[in-house]
């Protein structure tokens, strides 16, 4: 019988049901601004900013919108790499606009994000994602062990219980588990970041992360379990009067266009990129409330511009403003929210340059690789996946992130486990170049004694036996090259 082979797991489930490579939880909570500690009191994560480490704010990637944010936290790449470039784009091989799906997340399939990274090492190494954007899709042909789909609205205590269920199976027990949840972001776009729903809301994410960190406990994992909480991007408010309507300087059927405010992406119809442009441009200059953007002008530190998926043409909102869509969406949000839509009524947007103060998401961590009461420099989002490698002691692919801020959050101890690979081969790459010189030296030595040997022997004979040597040095250049 089945229950017969295992029995003694029900004695002392603390034991057998955990990984034995370290385990580590990711924690997203959609749009929440790094400020927020500083308008609410949150208690328990508070708590763990001061027993853990953490950071005043994360510097997320352009644009600082959901699926390119957390696709960047997964993979360690910039946007125009992994090509998630926004929550939706215009695919210009397909004509068409892509929202998400296996598609968006495929731009390049050598991609590997951590939750495939950590799998593909295998020895019981298995990852779960609860509603993590992008994560549903399979990579490299192969799906993760548990997943969890995008269910809005979906039970926040029934989440953390299924992560705590992965992370304790008896067969399979997880030891990466990404845990997303959508909020306060989507009632955020409705009613904005100040309002009293959004606090709400924060205030019941912070008793989310209580209850986590509680089931943790019960089970005797707090000491086993490194926990990572982040958000992808912050938000900002927007009221009517901001809204800018950009469509009226261009003409109907000569473009396409998609994305949301502050950032549209425009794609002129053959032979109207120019007209396009220049009406855009004189329209920026005549209300000063958003700017245009050629391709070719995308700034260097975006990392948005070398990607087929990019825009032909950006229009972007100034901060505190927004573009047609919301024009568009306002009412929608009014009727479904059952609000009555004023000039004074407030909407979240987010997406701006990242250097927007309001963008930045926050980080806090606790566990047993790392720190403990510390509190570290604003690190950049990329750098999150070399500090998940660096706890789930995986070798981390080629990325765009830096070790900086790994450095910074793990333990001494961790970062020189982390190190220990790269030092191995540093190290043995450093012997075996030191034995190819060695060899070199040696053959270079041996070349000119026998070089000298032969001129040696060469003076000898031709002067002992002078036309000998010379007639087998004049048979020598009449060879037949085919001869020789």
């Amino acid at each position: 019988m089945l229950w017969r082979s295992y029995w003694f797991l029900l004695l002392a489930p603390q034991i057998w049901a955990i990984s034995k490579h370290p385990v580590l939880v990711v924690v997203s909570y959609d749009a929440f601004r790094y400020n927020f500690f500083d308008t609410e009191k949150l208690p328990h994560m508070e708590s763990i900013r001061k027993q853990g480490v953490y950071a005043d704010y994360l510097v997320n990637v352009f644009p600082t919108k959901t699926f390119p944010n957390h696709h960047t936290i997964a993979t360690g790449l910039y946007t125009e790499v992994h090509g998630v470039v926004g929550n939706t784009y215009y695919d210009p091989d397909e004509k068409k606009v892509v929202k998400i799906g296996y598609e968006m997340y495929h731009y390049n399939d050598e991609v590997v994000p951590i939750w495939r990274l950590n799998e593909d090492l295998g020895d019981e190494r298995y990852s779960g994602t609860v509603m993590w954007p992008g994560a549903d899709y399979p990579y490299q042909n192969k799906n993760v062990t548990y997943k969890m789909p995008f269910q809005a609205g979906f039970d926040w205590h029934k989440r953390v219980d299924q992560v705590i269920s992965w992370i304790t199976d008896p067969l399979k027990p997880a030891n990466l588990v990404l845990l997303y949840f959508e909020e306060p972001d989507t009632h955020g776009h409705a009613f904005g970041p100040n309002s009293l729903t959004v606090k709400n809301l924060i205030l019941q994410l912070d008793n989310i992360t209580g209850y986590l960190h509680l089931q943790l406990s019960k089970r005797g994992l707090t000491d086993k379990v490194n926990v990572i909480h982040v958000s992808d991007h912050g938000m900002t408010a927007v009221t009517p009067p901001r809204f800018v309507n950009v469509t009226q300087f261009m003409t109907n059927g000569t473009y396409e266009w998609t994305g949301a405010s502050p950032a549209i992406q425009i794609i002129p119809h053959a032979g109207f990129h120019q007209t396009i442009y220049d009406s855009l441009k004189k329209g920026s200059l005549e209300n000063g409330h958003f700017r245009v953007y050629n391709k070719s002008d995308f700034p260097e530190r975006w990392h948005y511009k070398n990607n087929k998926r990019s825009p032909p043409i950006l229009v972007m909102a100034d901060e505190g403003y927004a573009l047609d869509d919301l024009i568009i969406s306002a009412p929608k949000y009014a009727l479904n929210y059952n609000f009555t839509l004023t000039n004074s009524s407030e909407f979240g947007v987010h997406g701006y340059d990242y250097v927007v103060s309001d963008m930045h998401p926050y980080f806090m961590a606790i566990g047993p690789k790392l720190k403990k009461h510390t509190k570290i420099s604003p690190f950049n989002t990329i750098d999150l996946f070399n500090i998940f490698c660096a706890i789930l002691e995986l070798p981390p692919p080629r990325n765009n992130g830096t070790l900086i801020a790994a450095d910074q959050i793990l333990l001494a101890a961790n970062v020189a486990n982390y190190d220990t690979g790269t030092i191995v081969l540093l190290f043995v790459g450093g012997v075996l170049l030191v034995l190819i010189l060695v060899g070199m030296a040696v053959m270079f030595t041996l070349m000119l004694i026998k070089r000298q040997q032969n001129i040696t022997t060469a003076a000898a004979l031709n002067k002992r036996f002078p036309q000998t040597f010379q007639n087998y040095i004049e048979a020598q250049h009449l060879l037949d090259p085919e001869e020789a």
